[in-house]
């Protein structure tokens, strides 16, 4: 594909990475003679049309924004089957890159990066668009110091949103406790999100940290995060208590604009950048996807910066400080995507344990149906080795003569789960069966979707009969259909069907005692 053009005018020249919708390349627009990113829509068995028509909806919504601190769109189209997305083409590593090659940041950057976060997120929404994937690895710290969100490519513009659009796009450290119920994502999952990545930019992991994603989405519905101060006691006020309100269970008590980031910041004396008053939204014209003046960008998305040099390569270039951490300045608002921001201290502090980095998608539910495998998203990243188990309070003894002593951590909010599994019953594959086929109407992938649905039901009806073995066949088939259509974008699943398959998966029997004959 080196070398290969497309529309007759986007030459690919090298890859920059790849994700759950599709991968990267640096290209070379020979109309403009600039470099560009390319996005490419993963190819899709079937017509490829519905997916199409799909990514140009949300490629509109994107190219209508113009911001300094968000990636926009230069063109959409297809060549030969192909749907591709022209973006930006930033020269700079990704926040996931920056925590594995520089360590924990200081508290001066971390909040520049919350209030030029909280730039584009207002200005995405005040364009009805939701990002719906804010993580590290959308995040992109450009040559000058411009933070730039990127990948709007599952964003869709509120209001636009269709049947089966209540579903779970973000990875799960990162996903808002609304989502894993399954309800549509708000501007305020994004600012859930951004809190999430903000806590791990100054504990060096994301708020909630578990063995398997089901235990990660329980806790963003249940647990209460150990406070950011705890984990990181040189954090200014301000900025930890904008992280952990950020992180509030209620959509409605989350700081939600730039002015509500900008009165958290300055709750303790610090210097915050002026408002922001250079967003401007562009009439929505029918064909002319006219990417002229919107200047997006794209995440390399792998683990060289797009620059071709080593993360963090762009940090040197920018000569940071060490920081002063008795306070933090928040530097202005870049006048445009030239002008350097400065103040932007990255001190080389290295802790003594991994920056530990939680990335899992859906599809891990999906593929823990019978394993335990975890996905990762964004950029490839270590499972945790030391990871910090769900606070679960112990059973007290009744010791009177001790009195337990006060820990400076506060009581999370208690989450009591049965010790022992339970097994899985023909009632719990039916009602997976029929979630299944309910996110099949909306037509997408309707006929492997149904396929699945039917062997979930005859998973079901072996179990009643005492055939294990052939239960855990039909569930494995269902699986496989189901990873295999959500990885080709035919299909998206919600919460609950990747919750019920990853706990089924977990409890479904052996099938050792089975005399039934299955054709495996």
């Amino acid at each position: 594909m080196n070398g290969e053009v497309l529309a007759g005018r986007y030459r690919l020249l090298s890859p920059l990475g790849h994700g759950g919708a599709g991968e990267v390349w640096r290209a070379e627009d020979q109309v403009l003679a600039r470099p560009v990113a390319v996005k490419l829509l993963r190819r899709m068995e079937g017509d490829p049309m519905d997916a199409a028509e799909r990514f140009r909806t949300e490629a509109r919504a994107a190219a209508r924004l113009t911001h300094p601190n968000v990636v926009g769109t230069y063109d959409v189209g297809t060549a030969a089957g192909q749907v591709f997305l022209v973006m930006e083409l930033v020269n700079g590593p990704d926040l996931a890159q920056l925590l594995r090659s520089q360590g924990l940041p200081s508290s001066k950057l971390v909040g520049d990066i919350a209030l030029q976060g909280a730039r584009a997120l207002d200005a995405a929404h005040a364009a009805g668009i939701v990002h719906r994937d804010v993580k590290p690895g959308n995040l992109l710290l450009a040559p000058d110091g411009t933070l730039k969100i990127t990948d709007f490519g599952i964003a869709e513009a509120a209001g636009l949103e269709g049947p089966g659009s209540t579903v779970l796009l973000g990875t799960a450290s990162y996903v808002a406790p609304e989502q894993v119920r399954g309800q549509t994502a708000t501007p305020a999952s994004d600012w859930y999100a951004l809190g999430c990545v903000l806590y791990e930019l100054l504990g060096g992991r994301p708020p909630f940290v578990a063995d398997d994603v089901e235990s990660v989405l329980r806790q963003h519905l249940e647990a209460t995060p150990v406070p950011i101060a705890v984990r990181r006691p040189d954090v200014p006020e301000g900025l930890a208590e904008l992280v952990m309100r950020l992180l509030a269970k209620d959509p409605a008590a989350r700081p939600a604009s730039v002015a509500a980031v900008t009165e958290l910041l300055n709750s303790q004396p610090t210097m915050v950048a002026p408002m922001d008053h250079g967003t401007r939204v562009l009439p929505l014209l029918p064909a002319a996807e006219a990417a002229a003046g919107a200047t997006a960008g794209t995440s390399p998305g792998a683990a060289e910066s797009a620059d071709g040099g080593e993360p963090g390569d762009g940090l040197a270039r920018l000569g940071f400080e060490p920081a002063d951490d008795d306070e933090y300045e928040v530097a202005p608002e870049p006048a445009s995507h030239r002008r350097a921001t400065k103040g932007f201290p990255f001190p080389k502090v290295l802790l003594a344990a991994a920056v530990l980095l939680a990335g899992v998608v859906i599809a891990a539910l999906l593929r823990q149906g019978v394993s335990n495998d975890t996905a990762e998203a964004g950029p490839p990243a270590t499972t945790p080795s030391a990871t910090v188990k769900p606070v679960v309070k112990p059973k007290p003894t009744p010791t009177p003569s001790k009195t337990p002593s006060k820990k400076l951590t506060p009581k999370p909010t208690p989450t009591k789960k049965p010790s022992e599994p339970q097994t899985a019953s023909p009632q719990s594959l039916r009602t997976l069966a029929r979630l299944v086929r309910e996110s099949a109407q909306d037509g997408r992938g309707s006929r492997t979707v149904k396929e699945a649905a039917k062997d979930l039901d005859q998973a079901a009806d072996a179990l009643a009969e005492g055939h294990e073995q052939e239960a855990v066949r039909q569930f494995q088939s269902a699986r496989m259909r189901l990873t295999a259509a959500e990885r080709q974008h035919r299909w998206q699943g919600t919460p609950q069907i990747a919750a019920l398959f990853a706990s089924i998966g977990r409890t479904l029997p052996t099938g050792d005692g089975d005399n039934r004959n299955s054709n495996e």
